[in-house]
């Protein structure tokens, strides 16, 4: 995780993309904040690496911060751009390939625990 300025009331993250550098041939994932049950990681694709299908016990948001991806979900493929935004409803299988270089923000949504 990065490091960041929190008061209590704000958090702020300076540059979250210099915590996910793209690495050749592979999908890293960088975490760059956790508060309460909220997470966000970005992960850094390579042309071509894919996060194959899975799924999340709770909903999750997916937004583009550079590159492009092609998203798999509920019987539909969507490709994003830089500035997209893709809400997945837990439990909903869905897979991820860069098509190019790409950097992908992940909000987790709460911890699924009642």
């Amino acid at each position: 995780m990065i490091e960041h300025a929190q008061d209590g009331a704000l958090t702020f993250v300076e540059d979250i993309l210099t915590a996910a550098p793209v690495v050749a041939g592979r999908v890293k994932p960088s975490s760059v904040l956790k508060i309460g049950e909220t997470s966000v990681i970005v992960f850094a694709f390579d042309t071509g690496t894919e996060l194959r299908e899975h799924h999340a016990p709770v909903a999750v948001l997916l937004q583009v911060l550079d590159g492009q991806v092609t998203v798999t979900a509920a019987g539909q493929t969507i490709d994003m751009r830089v500035g997209g935004l893709l809400h997945i409803a837990a439990d909903v299988p869905h897979s991820v390939v860069a098509t190019e270089p790409s950097r992908l923000q992940l909000t987790i949504l709460g911890t699924g625990h009642p």
